[in-house]
C-alpha cells in the first residue's frame, strides 16, 4: 500500500517482539533446565545418602557382627586356655570350632621332642574319633608337614573333580582344608586344620577367626605340656622327698625304724591307747579294754661284742640284719620295730593285750635261740637274746601318770634283770593290782631301780622261761 514507513516500524515492532518472545523463551528453558539439573542432583544426593546410609548399616552391622565375634572369643580363649592337659583342651577346642565355622573333620598335630615327627593327638571327623598315622616333618606330600617347615597358613580350595594325593583311606573328601602351625613364642608347637566337604568354606573372615583358634589352642598345649611336665617334677619331688623322709626315719643298715620314727607316731598310738582305758573305766564293772595296750619289748642280742671282736664288724652287721628277719617273723605287720641302738632293738605291738607280752617275749627268744646265725664263709653262730618288757597304760588306776618313753625305762629295766639272771630268758615289770597309786616321786624312783619296789609288792615281775 505504499505506506512504506509504518511497515518499517511495523517490522521493528516484529523483530523486537520475535526478540522477546526469544529471550522470553530461552530464560524458560533456563529456569526450566536449572529445575530439573537442581531435581537431578537432588536426586543424586538423596541416592547417594541412602546409599551411605546404606553402607553405613552394613558397616555398623558388621562392626558389631565383629565385636560379638570377638566378645565370644574372647570368652572362648579363656575356656580353652583354663584347660590343663591336652585332651581337654582338644575337646574344647573342637566344640568351639564347630560354633563358629563349617568344619567337618578336625585335626591336631603336636611335634616330638626331637621336632621330626607330627604326632596327631586328636582327631574327629562327622563326630566320630579318627587314628592317623604320624607324619615326617620332610614327608613332602604331609600339608601339616609344609605347614608347620614353613611356619605359615595354608588355605586349600581343591576342585571336585581334582584328586587328593593326602587322602586318609576311610575319611570324607574335603573340598575346602585350612592348616595354621600352632606357635608360642616363635615356637612351632604343631598344627591344627579344619576341613569341608563345601568348596570355598573358608574366606578371610573364617580365616581370622582360625588363628584366633589356633593361637588359644597353642596356649593352651604349651599350658598342658608346661603343667604335665611340673606334675612329672613335683612327683620326682615327692619321690624324693617321700625316700628322704624314709630314709631319716629308718636305720640305713637293717631297714628297721628308728628313733626319730617312734618320736612322729606314737603319740597318736598312746592317745588311742588312752582313750579306750578312759572309756572302760566309766563302765561298771571296770574291764580292760581287747586289743587297748600297747606292749614294749626291748631285745638285746647277748654277747654281740664278741661277734665283732672274733669275726668282724662285716659279720656282726650280717648277724643284726639276720636278727631284724627273726623279729619280722614274729611280729605283725602292724607293730614297730625299731633299732634302738648298737645290737639293742625295741618291738612295740600295737593294739595288743598286756596278759600275751609273756608269749610274744617267748616268740622272740626262741626265734632267735632257735636256729644259728649263718656267715658269708659258712660259719654258723649260736646267739641267744634277753628281752625286757612292759605294758602302756602302766597304771591303769591312772592311765595318763607315765608317758610310753617311761614304760620304755620300765622295759629297759625288765632287760637288764633278764642279762642279770642268766641270759637268754625274759622278764616284764607290772604294777601291782589293786593298789594305790604311788606318789610322783615314788614313780621316778622305780625307773632307777625297781628293786624295792619289787619287794614291796607294788611292782610285779614276770619272767620266763
Amino acid at each position: 500500500m505504499a505506506r512504506f514507513p509504518q511497515a518499517y516500524g511495523m517490522a521493528v515492532q516484529a523483530a523486537a517482539a520475535r526478540e522477546q518472545q526469544h529471550s522470553r523463551l530461552a530464560a524458560e528453558r533456563l529456569i526450566a533446565m536449572q529445575l530439573r539439573y537442581a531435581a537431578e542432583s537432588a536426586r543424586a544426593e538423596a541416592e547417594h545418602h541412602k546409599q551411605l546410609a546404606a553402607a553405613e548399616a552394613r558397616r555398623s552391622a558388621l562392626l558389631q557382627e565383629q565385636g560379638q565375634t570377638l566378645e565370644r572369643l574372647g570368652v572362648i580363649g579363656q575356656a580353652i586356655t583354663a584347660k590343663l592337659d591336652a585332651e581337654s583342651a582338644c575337646l574344647a577346642l573342637h566344640s568351639h570350632v564347630q560354633e563358629l565355622l563349617d568344619v567337618t573333620a578336625l585335626v591336631i598335630f603336636v611335634m616330638d621332642e626331637q621336632g621330626l615327627l607330627l604326632n596327631p593327638i586328636y582327631a574327629s571327623e562327622a563326630g566320630r574319633r579318627l587314628q592317623l598315622p604320624r607324619q615326617r616333618l620332610d614327608d613332602p606330600v604331609a600339608r601339616a608337614a609344609r605347614c608347620a617347615r614353613e611356619r605359615r597358613e595354608l588355605t586349600i580350595d581343591r576342585p571336585p573333580e581334582e584328586p587328593s594325593p593326602s587322602h586318609v583311606p576311610g575319611t570324607l573328601p574335603s573340598l575346602s582344608l585350612l592348616y595354621a602351625p600352632l606357635m608360642v613364642n616363635e615356637r612351632v608347637l604343631g598344627v591344627m586344620t579344619i576341613q569341608s566337604p563345601r568348596q570355598h568354606a573358608y574366606g578371610e573372615r573364617e580365616r581370622l577367626i582360625f588363628r584366633s583358634l589356633c593361637a588359644y589352642g597353642a596356649i593352651a598345649l604349651d599350658n598342658a605340656n608346661t603343667y604335665r611336665q611340673l606334675e612329672a617334677t613335683l612327683k620326682t619331688l615327692r619321690a624324693t622327698q617321700e625316700r628322704l623322709e624314709e630314709a631319716s626315719l629308718s636305720d640305713p643298715l637293717t631297714g628297721l625304724r628308728n628313733r626319730r620314727f617312734l618320736l612322729q607316731h606314737l603319740d597318736a598310738d598312746t592317745g588311742i591307747s588312752l582313750r579306750r582305758h578312759e572309756d572302760a573305766r566309766r563302765q561298771l564293772p571296770y574291764i580292760p579294754p581287747e586289743e587297748g595296750d600297747l606292749l614294749f619289748f626291748l631285745v638285746d642280742i647277748d654277747h654281740f661284742k664278741s661277734v665283732n671282736d672274733q669275726h668282724g664288724h662285716a659279720a656282726g652287721d650280717q648277724v643284726l640284719m639276720q636278727m631284724c628277719e627273726r623279729l619280722r617273723e614274729v611280729s605283725r605287720e602292724s607293730d614297730y620295730l625299731v633299732r634302738w641302738g648298737g645290737e639293742e632293738f625295741l618291738m612295740v605291738a600295737r593294739h595288743s593285750d598286756r596278759r600275751d607280752a609273756g608269749l610274744i617275749a617267748e616268740r622272740i627268744r626262741a626265734a632267735v635261740d632257735g636256729q644259728p646265725f649263718v656267715l658269708e664263709q659258712g660259719q654258723s653262730l649260736h646267739k641267744t637274746c634277753s628281752i625286757g618288757f612292759a605294758a602302756f597304760p602302766f597304771l591303769s588306776a591312772e592311765p595318763g601318770r607315765l608317758g610310753w618313753a617311761e614304760v620304755v625305762e620300765l622295759a629297759d629295766q625288765g632287760l637288764y634283770r633278764a642279762k642279770r639272771t642268766g641270759r637268754n630268758r625274759w622278764v616284764g615289770l607290772a604294777a601291782a593290782d589293786g593298789l594305790p597309786t604311788p606318789p610322783g616321786g615314788q614313780l621316778k624312783a622305780w625307773l632307777r631301780d625297781p628293786e624295792p619296789a619289787l619287794a614291796s609288792g607294788m611292782l610285779r615281775e614276770l619272767q620266763g622261761p
